[in-house]
């Protein structure tokens, strides 16, 4: 008897499971629910942090100067310039004296003392990172993420770093698309560029701008979709001069290739595997996609495209159970094989490939390293020596 009631008990247990994931996937079809849990945007702690104290975060006082930027379809965007310390040390007077320091729109925030030590000096780096999903730029691991970017700084090559928030995140309004997004990652590079945010803006360059040469785009998790898709939108379809280096960190495919293995916190199956036995129906719920973020497509365009300049690095953990580093081995492998063409004899090794083309224009780089896991790995002395590698 105790075995039959055990037994009714699991089976109920198992089929309320059954019945909760499919309502769970039936309710995943609707954009709505499914940007909700695509962006994970309203897991939002900027209503209770202050995002302009930035010294709760472990900065120093005005060593960031918080802005904002506007969009061409009025999306008011939040961001941060973060000084280098040593400069930070060599105009402190003038930054702590700044008057009405605070929140400005970029045209105001580019006169402070922080911004102009970037747009006048033509030797600076300008790291701009793309953060993952859900929270603000002042998350988790994300401060000390921009702290590992600074301590690169070198008295003749200074670095600085930009964070934002795209629409919906933070203290940035909108609700995030997959085009909305790439929109707001190229309104944030034109004003740092001084180039128009669309094709059908003025184009009007100030004298302090920053080049593309001197900008890298660095892009973890989530953010690997929105460095990659800018860095295509700027230089195929706006015609523009390609930045430094776009660096990946725990990259995947495509949002449809990436829910095939993604697993949460590494603590769950992959999200699509009771699925297994009706691949008609997983495809079907694969077709609902509204945003497909299809990065690998995306990087093989720019790797075939001869006039392009791509210096690309993409970097993994191997005990990365979110993202497995299978999932970036795979678009490596695609990236890979574009770019070698007809060439067959070149070394494979799982660890470590560097690829370059004959004339230089091309340079591509795979490295797994044994740790970091999916968000530690961005702030680790890998992550650190890859940016370093760059800039040298």
């Amino acid at each position: 008897m105790a075995l039959d009631s055990f037994l009714r008990k699991a089976y109920w247990t198992l089929a309320a499971c059954g019945l909760v994931y499919a309502l769970i996937l039936g309710a995943l079809t609707h954009p709505a629910v499914q940007r909700n849990a695509t962006y994970a945007h309203n897991i939002n702690p900027s209503y209770f942090q202050d995002l302009s104290n930035v010294e709760q975060f472990g900065f120093l006082q005005h060593q960031i100067q918080p802005f904002t930027i506007t969009t061409p379809d009025n999306v008011t965007l939040f961001a941060w310039h973060i000084l280098p310390l040593p400069l930070y040390r060599q105009h402190e007077q003038a930054l702590k004296e700044q008057a009405e320091f605070g929140v400005k729109p970029y045209d105001s925030a580019a006169k402070s003392v922080g911004l102009q030590l970037l747009l006048n000096d033509p030797d600076a780096i300008a790291v701009v990172n793309f953060h993952g999903n859900a929270a603000h730029l002042a998350s988790a691991h994300r401060p000390v993420t921009y702290q590992q970017l600074l301590a690169l700084s070198t008295r003749e090559k200074p670095v600085h770093v930009i964070a934002f928030d795209y629409r919906g995140f933070g203290l940035s309004t909108g609700s995030p698309t997959e085009e909305g997004v790439i929109q707001d990652s190229v309104s944030l590079l034109s004003a740092l560029t001084g180039q128009p945010a669309s094709m059908k803006s003025p184009s009007n360059e100030p004298a302090e701008a920053l080049q593309p040469s001197q900008i890298i785009l660095v892009g973890q998790s989530f953010g690997t979709f929105v460095s990659t898709a800018v860095y295509h939108e700027w230089t195929l379809n706006l015609g523009r001069a390609p930045f430094k280096a776009l660096v990946l960190y725990a990259s995947f495919t495509s949002l449809p290739t990436l829910l095939e293995s993604y697993s949460i916190k590494g603590l769950t199956p992959p999200l699509l595997s009771p699925l297994l036995a009706y691949p008609r129906l997983q495809k079907w719920l694969v077709s609902k996609l509204v945003d497909k973020w299809e990065t690998n497509n995306r990087l093989v365009d720019l790797v075939q495209n001869p006039a392009v300049q791509l210096d690309l690095v993409m970097m993994h953990a191997r005990d990365d159970w979110e993202i497995p580093w299978r999932e970036a081995r795979a678009g490596w492998d695609r990236v890979l094989h574009a770019a070698l063409k007809d060439q067959v004899d070149f070394p494979r090794n799982l660890d470590l490939e560097e690829w370059q083309s004959d004339d230089g224009r091309k340079r591509l780089r795979w490295e797994r390293v044994r740790h970091g896991g999916h968000n530690r790995v961005v702030s680790s002395e890998h992550a650190k020596l890859s940016i370093m590698r760059l800039i040298d």
